[in-house]
């Protein structure tokens, strides 16, 4: 588990939980898989399964980069947001609509756009190696 994950106030676990929510799509939008994931990432931060519940959605990506940008630790809302393109990317692809989300949660959450470019590249060579991981089982 992060450190950062350890070290997360109340009001940090609800924005840290948000963030995930918002790249799924909002809670409507959840599949069992999304669920079960974000149920294992309430649990691993100590927010119980009642306190989960109540985490409403972001109703958009300028609302959750309000919240974010009030973290004062930029390794924190960096944290996060490398946290979103790590979801973004889990199932080996991303959205146009998930990279303008992320894209607009960062910048207007004070992180600059050659950081955000930074953790894309990184979650690129990070998904390539699995990738290429596979091959060699395969082959």
């Amino acid at each position: 588990m992060s450190a950062f994950k350890k070290e997360l106030s109340d009001e940090e676990k609800t924005t840290y939980m948000r963030a995930l929510i918002c790249v799924l799509g909002g809670k409507n939008k959840l599949s069992d898989e999304h669920k079960s994931y974000l149920k294992h990432q309430a649990e691993e931060i100590g927010m119980s399964a009642a306190e989960f519940r109540k985490v409403p959605a972001p109703k958009n990506s300028d609302e959750l980069a309000k919240e974010i940008k009030k973290i004062a630790s930029v390794c924190l809302r960096r944290f996060i947001l490398r946290e979103m393109i790590m979801l973004a990317i889990a199932d080996h692809e991303i959205t146009d609509e998930e990279m303008k989300t992320i894209y607009a949660v960062g910048i207007n959450a004070g992180i600059k756009e050659d950081k955000i470019n930074d953790f894309f590249i990184w979650a690129a060579k990070g998904l390539e190696w699995q990738l290429e991981g596979e091959c060699l089982i395969e082959k």
